[in-house]
């Protein structure tokens, strides 16, 4: 038995055997018998009835030396079929080493290695034309490789070389000898992974990390998005769009479907307005591709976007796109290894770790930019990249003016302050920067808040309003102590207002802690445009929420001015205060009453 995964044409492969073995192509007439029978297995089209099994060429042995049987997948051969064969064995695609063997006998020119191995790993069918010219350069090999289907990921690194992804990369290496497992028929496709969600902020690298996982794993990788979707046309158009990816993975199978920006095809829960018909259409059409069943065996689903609360929840459950993993912006470690892949340096450069202990917050797509900058400037200089390059392409060091910087660190206090009086057990750290670099024109957030909370009994409306309380306790600081509240507490997702509003969304239209006991919508996060489908009278509650918690934070904040303005001044001079420099300065400056409180 043969199997020629991803082969575009069989019948090629069928003649190929057949002249091999007979010594002619199928269709020449001969009177000699041959000396093996040469079948293959076509794949059952969808919607077709079934092919009869291999009895009939079960019922030829003993006519002929040999039979030879080609498939494109192990799971379209007959089971008494396989039972019979006396070995499986997977047809590997051309290797350089191929290529360069078949210009040769042909009595072509020879060609360089490198253009060998550009022409490595595609389909016969495609490389027929390229092979068989007398004149083959690097340039037709280019040509080739990037119009070949399904080769998305050929030019990835591998993820073995990659720099960072440590929380992901056991998995992918557990899935890639699973993959080969299942190859070999060692375990079954059914026990594979079904699908993985990459969520956190954007430049972390999800898409980089599906290209190399597919090279990783040596299979296809099928890279689209809603927004490539819609872009055919209208609902029918976007929906075969969809189809045919996954009916184009079923043919390369194995092979990884990559989803970008999971989180526009929405939430089934939150739609509302004249659209709502067309966007559940989209998310069940989806489901019905990725739902395990109709060939799905042997195509993984791997997802990513930055807001993974929007994504509709039965797209993420078991069987479907079931495991999630947060991507974080690196730390300083890996924004030191992300400059050195990207700079092509080895050996470990202090200069360079020192360069990038201070771009905190920078994405991996923002380090591999200044990386880029480096090799022009080095190109330039006629001269290796190096930590000099990198020191000169860095954008200018910004600083923050004293009454901004004075506002973020009253703002940080705040929280820390209105977080230990309401839950004395909580531990707060907070930080800020006065001075950064960033390519955008966009300042970086600039303060931040972290906390480490004891862990609780089941929610109540008390630890619901505790929870609103200390997110306004950063606006409160800032009212009481500067007389006005700036923009930053809101402006976006994950914003304090955001997360105040949706707890109390949920408070009064999930969990019946309002007025009224109706259950109005699932306790998720709420969309952005939750207040359509949200009643004026539950608005009204809402916002009365929000209201009576500010108001409470700006008592606590009154009620601790020494300690928030101590907090606030340590922050400025120091930028990071750990959760025991918090305690200790909020203890120095409370009052009895919440002193005592901490120090139990």
């Amino acid at each position: 038995m043969l199997i020629a995964e991803s082969a575009i044409n069989l019948g090629i492969y069928e003649a190929a055997t057949e002249l091999f073995v007979n010594g002619r192509f199928p269709d020449w007439t001969e009177t000699r018998p041959p000396r093996a029978l040469v079948h293959s297995i076509e794949s059952k089209p969808r919607n077709k009835m079934p092919t009869p099994g291999g009895s009939d060429l079960l019922r030829s042995y003993g006519k002929f030396p040999a039979i030879l049987v080609l498939a494109r997948h192990r799971k379209d051969l007959p089971i008494e079929l396989a039972a019979a064969a006396d070995a499986v064995i997977d047809l590997p695609r051309p290797s350089a080493a191929h290529i360069v063997a078949a210009r040769s006998l042909l009595g072509r020119n020879p060609i360089r290695p490198d253009t060998a191995e550009l022409l490595a790993g595609n389909d016969v069918v495609m490389l027929a034309p390229v092979v068989t010219k007398f004149s083959l350069t690097s340039d037709h090999a280019r040509i080739l490789r990037s119009s070949a289907s399904g080769t998305a990921a050929d030019d990835a690194p591998s993820l073995e070389e990659l720099p960072g992804y440590r929380d992901v990369k056991a998995w992918a290496r557990s899935f890639a000898k699973d993959l080969e497992r299942a190859r070999s028929g060692e375990i079954t496709w059914a026990d594979l992974d079904r699908g993985i969600l990459l969520h956190g902020p954007p430049g972390t690298g999800k898409t980089l990390f599906a290209r190399a996982l597919a090279k990783m794993c040596g299979i296809p990788l099928i890279a689209e998005s809603v927004a490539k979707w819609q872009a055919r046309g209208h609902l029918g158009d976007l929906l075969a769009a969809m189809r045919s990816t996954f009916e184009k993975a079923r043919e390369l199978q194995p092979a990884i479907v990559f989803l970008d920006e999971l989180d526009s095809i929405g939430d089934r829960t939150k739609f509302s307005g004249h659209h709502v018909g067309y966007q559940t259409q989209v998310v069940n059409s989806l489901l019905e591709c990725i739902d395990g069943v109709d060939g799905r065996q042997g195509i993984v689903v791997v997802a990513a976007t930055n807001f993974p609360e929007a994504v509709d929840r039965a797209l993420l459950r078991s069987g479907r796109i079931e495991r999630h993993v947060r991507m974080d912006l690196p730390d300083a470690d890996e924004r030191a290894e992300i400059l050195r892949f990207h700079l092509g340096a080895t050996g470990d450069d202090q200069e360079l770790r020192r360069i990038a202990a201070d771009l905190k917050a920078w994405s991996g797509s923002d380090l591999e930019k200044l990386a880029r900058e480096a090799r022009r400037l080095a190109r330039a200089a006629r001269q290796p990249a190096g930590p000099a390059h990198v020191a000169e392409a860095l954008p200018p060091l910004q600083t923050l003016p004293a009454q901004i910087a004075h506002r973020v660190a009253v703002h940080e206090s705040g929280h820390a302050v209105v977080a230990l009086a309401l839950q004395p057990g909580c531990r707060a750290s907070v930080s800020m920067r006065k001075q950064f670099r960033t390519f955008s024109s966009d300042a970086p957030v600039q303060g931040m808040t972290r906390y480490l909370d004891v862990p609780g009994d089941m929610e109540t409306r008390a630890s619901m309003e505790a929870h609103i309380c200390r997110m306004l306790g950063g606006a409160a600081a800032e009212e009481v102590l500067l007389g006005t509240r700036s923009a930053g507490a809101g402006g976006g997702r994950g914003s304090d207002l955001h997360r105040a509003t949706s707890i109390a969304t949920r408070m009064v239209c999930s969990y019946g802690m309002g007025r009224s006991l109706s259950f109005l919508m699932e306790d998720d996060y709420p969309g952005m445009n939750w207040l359509s489908g949200v009643p004026a009278t539950a608005r009204r509650e809402i916002d009365g929420i929000l209201a009576e918690q500010l108001s409470r934070a700006k008592a606590i904040v009154r009620g601790h001015l020494a300690a928030v303005e101590a907090l606030a001044g340590q922050l400025l001079d120091r930028e990071l205060l750990q959760s025991e420099d918090v305690q200790a300065i909020v203890r120095r400056h409370a009052p009895n009453r919440l002193g005592k409180g901490i120090a139990s």
